[in-house]
């Protein structure tokens, strides 16, 4: 039986505004952790974009779908690249900004040649899921890399969760796929697509526990190392 779309849409926003506060007020005292201030306006832009989405109404206007894609792949390009400026303090902001264009940019091109060609719904769908995906592969690589410079055996709880989230979206790509070559039933594509929506709230909440976490044991290590303390995050022990 396939989980309700309406009630899984609003458990999903408030999850993210949720993860969002948590994620901020973190980073409201612990300044220096940056990919908190990242993780938290990648979920409030992608509630937002949910919000959106919800509203457009019967006719699924396709630039309103656009606008809202974009949104997403902007918070989780932040997500991204905050968590490489945590790692590496010769990341600028001016690098975040940079980042941001060139994810959007890519996406809008790419997006707009396959409606140009009149590729079907499902496929711009599996393209938004498929930046997605990246974005968040790479914000996991990036959290797991870090624990060889800073040892805090938090990032593995976040890594893994960015990962998973990763993975329920590459789970829908798949099950497009399926459904397009007809391999899979609507019904059943349904009930797929409802699991993977459920999954992707638990790994969103376990991702903002990780990060909370890690944020709170690399202050607890700087504290506990005076040296450390005139050291960013990305410059090693």
């Amino acid at each position: 039986m396939a989980l309700e779309a309406s009630t899984l849409l609003f458990v999903g926003i408030f999850v993210r505004l949720a993860a969002a506060g948590v994620a901020l007020l973190a980073w409201y005292h612990h300044r220096e952790v940056v990919c908190l201030l990242g993780w938290s306006l990648a979920m409030v832009l992608s509630a937002f974009a949910m919000a959106v989405g919800s509203l457009r109404g019967a006719d699924n206007a396709l630039d309103v779908t656009l606008m809202t894609n974009v949104m997403f792949v902007t918070g989780y390009t932040l997500m991204w690249t905050s968590m490489r400026r945590f790692n590496d303090d010769r990341v600028k902001p001016i690098d975040q900004l940079i980042g941001v264009l060139v994810a959007a940019g890519a996406f809008v091109a790419l997006f707009a040649l396959a409606w140009w060609f009149g590729a079907p719904r499902r496929a711009l769908s599996a393209l938004f899921s498929l930046f997605v995906a990246g974005l968040t592969l790479a914000a996991a690589w990036e959290t797991w890399r870090g624990f060889g410079r800073d040892g805090l055996g938090s990032r593995h709880i976040a890594g893994t969760a960015l990962a998973c989230i990763a993975a329920t979206r590459l789970i829908r790509v798949t099950l497009i796929g399926l459904q397009t070559s007809g391999a899979v039933s609507p019904a059943t594509g349904e009930l797929v697509q409802s699991f993977t929506l459920y999954f992707n709230i638990a790994f969103l909440l376990a991702a903002t526990f990780g990060l909370v976490l890690m944020a709170q044991e690399w202050v607890d290590n700087r504290s506990t190392r005076p040296e450390a303390s005139r050291r960013g995050p990305g410059q090693g022990p």
